[in-house]
């Protein structure tokens, strides 16, 4: 039998995450979660209840982790730069958007941008769309935010497309294709440039919207904050399926 101080261990860890502002709330809310299983496991063994009702509880809480580890795996597989020469490299280019505090980009946005600069340098023939609308937090457009720190970073004003309006992935790509679409670029492939735990559902949602998808990811820092979003994930992925399957 699980002692009790482990329990509440797990238990307060899981408070600690929520607590902070680290944007690590969802471990915190599987820690809790955990807690709470490991805790009616303990009753259901006091008070002598069959145990089928802790084989049962035990055996739906194994294949959960079993299902929640093996899809943050395969998330973090997908999490890789796509292999391909400059003559594979797709013409509609999307930067997708994060939070910007103040007039300037998050880390996890900043590292988007700073592999768009590469990207940039070493093909000077492609144009980028950056991607974001204005949160409601936000004193400005994100994809404002991502031109100007490109420019400011020596790329050219005129390879860059500001799309202002999306306020998701889905909105970012739809909306983005219908800006190249109008500058005269092939919509069919997009190469998307976002957060290494955020590329499997970006690719996905491209799928869904008919373009043939590659990406280049920015990684996450530090590891606490990758676990927590690929944590996340699993979930926002689920949700981006079933959004697919109803149209």
């Amino acid at each position: 039998m699980i002692p009790v101080w482990v329990i509440a261990l797990i238990a307060a860890l899981g408070a600690v995450c929520l607590a902070l502002p680290l944007h690590i709330g969802m471990t915190g809310v599987c820690l809790l979660l955990l807690a709470a299983v490991l805790l009616a496991l303990r009753i259901l063994r006091k008070k002598n209840a069959p145990k089928l009702w802790s084989r049962l509880l035990t055996g739906l809480t194994a294949a959960g982790m079993a299902v929640i580890f093996g899809a943050m795996g395969y998330i973090a597989v997908q999490g890789q730069d796509s292999v391909m020469t400059k003559e594979q490299t797709p013409e509609l280019i999307v930067v997708l958007g994060a939070q910007v505090q103040g007039d300037g980009p998050s880390l996890t946005l900043k590292k988007r941008l700073d592999k768009t600069l590469a990207f940039m340098r070493e093909n000077p023939d492609k144009t980028v769309i950056v991607s974001g609308g204005q949160g409601p937090d936000e004193a400005y457009t994100e994809a404002s935010v991502m031109a100007r720190y490109l420019i400011e970073h020596g790329a050219d004003a005129s390879r860059i497309i500001e799309e202002d309006e999306a306020s998701n992935t889905r909105e970012n790509l739809l909306f983005s294709a219908k800006l190249a679409e109008a500058a005269g670029l092939d919509t069919s492939r997009v190469l998307i440039v976002t957060s290494d735990f955020h590329m499997c559902r970006a690719k996905y949602i491209a799928r869904t919207l008919s373009m043939e998808p590659y990406g280049l990811a920015s990684d996450t820092w530090p590891w606490i904050l990758k676990v927590n979003y690929t944590l996340r994930e699993v979930f926002a992925f689920c949700k981006a399926f079933w959004q697919a399957r109803r149209g």
